[in-house]
């Protein structure tokens, strides 16, 4: 296994904080760029959200496989719909719902065409079936209340599922940031990679740490998607720019806290679990010596 770089980390932790950006800032930045059309906010936040939906159905961006073209069709097409519904009069209520169903439709037919595929590789598109969930969610709730802190607030149930998967994790067999860091731990020795598999099995602690930081991840996620949604309601209707910037400031926080206290507290405390392992680790045998042949 090839050691991972620096470079390369610090390219992965920032294309994985560039996909949460645009996840949280996209229906706001839309709000702003479309202001002067003159379309209502609840209107301009349900494109946004539509977009954000297209990006999550396609994949995570900047890997090998993103499905551009269904992100392109699930973002533009629900668009269009929205657009072309409020156009001919019908309303701000009916076109969001217009749009969410034109989404649905896009995500449902994604998620048949493709059961097949997943059944022959013992998988099933999870995410999928929670984007779908959502919109299924958004129709009705966007039909009852028509109001724009909901658009807002729609991203408390991606928070709250992912911190929910990452949590269950955390007993599983192979907790999240067991994944993540291993090879970081590592460092593309074999030996050390053999030592961390001896770590697992034989130290409780060790376990413990990494089972701690992706405990960590998760409860930081379901606690943003909780006071998310206070900060949001707490808000009149009509400050959803102000809302939508202030509900993004406790994540930050959160995930400053957590990285920290990994960075500063679990991940010594397992390095040094690590590198006794390794120290301790059997020698290897020496190969036996060939007997020296007599010459004839």
């Amino acid at each position: 296994m090839p050691e991972v770089s620096a470079g390369r980390k610090a390219a992965w932790v920032g294309l994985m904080i560039m996909n949460a950006a645009v996840d949280l800032l996209l229906p706001t930045v839309v709000l702003v760029a479309l202001a002067p059309t003159g379309l209502s906010a609840a209107v301009l936040l349900s494109i946004g959200g539509t977009l954000v939906g297209g990006k999550a159905i396609g994949g995570q961006a900047g890997s090998g496989r993103f499905r551009w073209r269904l992100a392109l069709l699930a973002g533009l097409v629900p668009t269009a719909a929205i657009l072309g519904c409020h156009a001919a009069g019908l309303g701000d209520v009916a076109s969001m719902v217009a749009g969410a169903i034109v989404l649905g439709v896009i995500v449902l037919a994604d998620v048949l065409l493709g059961r097949r595929r997943d059944r022959a590789e013992g998988r099933v598109d999870v995410f999928a079936l929670v984007v779908l969930a959502e919109v299924l969610a958004g129709v009705v709730l966007t039909s009852i209340s028509g109001d724009a802190r909901f658009v807002l607030a729609r991203v408390s149930l991606y928070l709250t599922v992912g911190g929910l998967v990452i949590l269950a994790s955390a007993w599983a067999e192979r907790p999240l940031m067991r994944t993540a860091l291993k090879p970081v731990a590592a460092k593309g020795q074999p030996a050390r990679e053999a030592a961390f598999e001896r770590a697992w099995a034989n130290s409780q602690r060790f376990r413990a740490l990494y089972r701690a930081m992706t405990a960590g991840l998760g409860s930081v996620l379901i606690i943003d998607a909780v006071v998310r949604v206070v900060i949001i309601y707490s808000q009149p209707a009509g400050a959803v720019v102000e809302s939508s910037l202030t509900s993004q400031l406790p994540l930050v926080v959160l995930i400053v806290v957590w990285f920290a206290a990994g960075r500063g507290l679990a991940v010594p405390r397992a390095e040094r679990i690590l590198e006794a392992e390794l120290a301790n680790a059997p020698a290897s045998p020496e190969p036996p010596v060939p007997a020296p042949t007599k010459p004839r």
